[in-house]
């Protein structure tokens, strides 16, 4: 063989050789983890917060050619350089590639690559969640898991701010006697390990324009990097977070601590045209920042319709410029919520109801939470209407505060909204969402969080169809208390029968419609989450056919499933 030949095919071998050695050196992350970039500068820069005029993004090519575009965000300074940072989520395994690019020459830019597992590094991790493209009032994680919210309670942005700014101590109670103030990481551990040990997969974050600094463009770090560590604890629990953007109850702009629900007296007005810099400069640093954790998606705003603001204000702004802002920003389209009585006529993904007594209606084609348990009244007893007539003690009006959920009074008024939020064909609800989690958990807390986790745990057994399962009307005929059902035609339906609190319903012969076939019956105590009758094997013929309802107390659940 001519020598070249030989040189040649060397050549070519010892290319192979650095390719091969250059793959095993690449970074690594496993699927559905977080891809940093940092990029350092000791150039002075006048504001790093201004990332409408700092731009600064990362181009994402996926193994497939897929692109996506993630934006940077400054993370604090170290010895006079400047951090800046790029965060990404891989949502496929393989050898990815990305290219930086920026407006400003002092940032030094380069091209990269890195590969993703298959694996995920947690088995809680399931992926981004998005609107379920088989069922548009269903939410899914992107593995394919059915994501139904199981929530806990709002952590306000002052529960995870500092506890001292500018000489002003974070403690306090509003006027709904609602504690806010800083809360030790401990604190919140121990709530959130509560949630894990009920199964439950949800809370929702507040920003509210807390972590802005009074020139309304820079962030306090210390505030902003204790929400990025509790929604990384999340992360571990396989807890997801809805976090708020914009809220009624956000941040008087000349104070630390306090809020003040007009828009005129908050850092910008979102309520009213104007200021767009400082509102769409705040979007691009909060989407930057966090879009690229698994387990986040948005709510656009809390009660924006509530006076002395203007619903419909928010409502054309939304529709105009926040929504299309935080597309523009988000490069994974995470869901967007709103509440609670303007989301109908928003361009948002998810409808976040308040009113308990507002089920989902079977016509929204949007999934549904109820995300807040608001006007719920227990009747009062003849004894405590005199005890309010002679001490001036207000009754309970709704399920929110700390107050109600600790009530053993109100225990049947929160599992009768979570089931009937379930079989009216919502995707999830959340607890008393101002639970002070500064005191010690009651019994009255621990089984509302119970009585949620079965209703949790019979979703998880029939995981793979949740998402198949809708509203269904006219399927049990003779029942002399309220009761809905939903299901898959043919196969599985849940039916739940509430006799109210404390009230006793007898045996009774009720009349179940069901399809030709062979049906396994069982009656689940949804108190106890336990089988109170034994599951009987039914021979369908016909459609309508006479089953036996056990006797209960306040509810009970009729499941329905057809034996293969």
């Amino acid at each position: 063989m001519p020598y070249k030949y030989i040189v040649y095919i060397l050549a070519l071998l010892l290319s192979g050789i650095s390719l091969c050695i250059a793959n095993t050196n690449l970074h690594s992350v496993n699927l559905y983890d977080v891809y940093e970039i940092k990029l350092k500068t000791k150039h002075k820069i006048n504001n790093p917060f201004d990332v409408l005029d700092i731009n600064l993004e990362a181009l994402f090519i996926s193994p497939t050619g897929k692109k996506y575009t993630s934006f940077g965000f400054y993370d604090g300074k170290v010895n006079q350089t400047y951090i800046w940072k790029i965060r990404f989520n891989p949502d496929i395994p393989g050898r990815w590639k990305f290219k930086l690019k920026s407006n400003k020459s002092y940032f030094k830019l380069y091209n990269g690559d890195f590969l993703v597992s298959k694996k995920t590094a947690n088995p809680l991790t399931h992926g981004h969640i998005k609107v379920d493209p088989n069922n548009s009032r269903a939410l899914i994680h992107l593995d394919g898991t059915p994501h139904y919210w199981i929530g806990g309670k709002w952590i306000s942005a002052r529960d995870y701010g500092l506890p001292k700014k500018s000489g002003i101590y974070n403690k306090g109670i509003d006027p709904s006697n609602v504690h806010f103030g800083y809360k030790s990481n401990e604190t919140f551990i121990k709530y959130l390990n509560l949630l894990t040990q009920y199964k439950h997969n949800g809370i929702l974050l507040k920003t509210a324009l807390y972590p802005l600094e009074k020139d309304n463009l820079s962030w306090d770090l210390k505030w902003i990097h204790r929400a990025e560590w509790l929604i990384k604890e999340c992360i571990k629990r396989g807890i997801n977070v809805q976090v708020n953007i914009f809220d009624t109850w956000s941040r008087d702009k000349d104070t630390v601590f306090k809020n003040n629900t007009m828009g005129s007296m908050q850092p910008f007005n979102v309520w009213k045209d104007g200021d767009d810099y400082l509102k769409e400069n705040y979007i691009k640093n909060l989407i930057s920042r966090m879009a690229s954790y698994p387990n986040v998606y948005w709510e656009l705003g809390n009660e924006m319709e509530h006076k002395p603001n203007s619903g419909d204000g928010f409502i054309k702004l939304s529709n105009k410029k926040y929504i299309p802002w935080i597309r523009k920003y988000d490069p994974y389209n995470l869901p967007i919520g709103l509440s609670e009585g303007i989301w109908k006529r928003v361009n948002v993904d998810i409808g976040f109801l308040h009113q308990t007594d507002k089920m989902p209606d079977p016509t929204m084609l949007r999934p549904v939470i109820m995300n807040e348990l608001v006007s719920y009244t227990l009747k009062p007893t003849f004894f405590q209407k005199i005890k309010r007539k002679l001490f001036g003690k207000q009754w309970h009006h709704g399920l929110w505060h700390d107050s109600a959920i600790n009530n053993p009074e109100l225990r049947f008024a929160y599992r009768k909204t979570f089931w009937n939020v379930f079989t009216n064909g919502g995707a999830g609800a959340s607890e008393a969402t101002w639970l002070d989690i500064d005191k010690s958990f009651s019994k009255a807390l621990h089984n509302v969080m119970q009585d949620h986790m079965h209703l949790k745990t019979i979703l998880d057994k029939n995981i793979n169809i949740v998402n198949h399962t809708y509203y269904l009307d006219n399927f049990i005929y003779g029942a002399k208390v309220k009761n809905t059902t939903r299901g898959l035609r043919g196969k599985y339906y849940i039916t739940y029968f509430q006799a109210g609190n404390k009230i006793h319903e007898r045996r009774n012969i009720i009349n179940i419609k069901l399809q030709a076939g062979k049906f396994k019956l069982s009656w689940l105590n949804p108190k106890t989450g336990e089988i109170v009758q034994s599951n009987t094997v039914v021979s369908v013929n016909k459609n309508l056919i006479k089953i036996a309802q056990p006797a209960y107390t306040e509810d009970i659940v009729l499941i329905s499933e057809r034996i293969q």
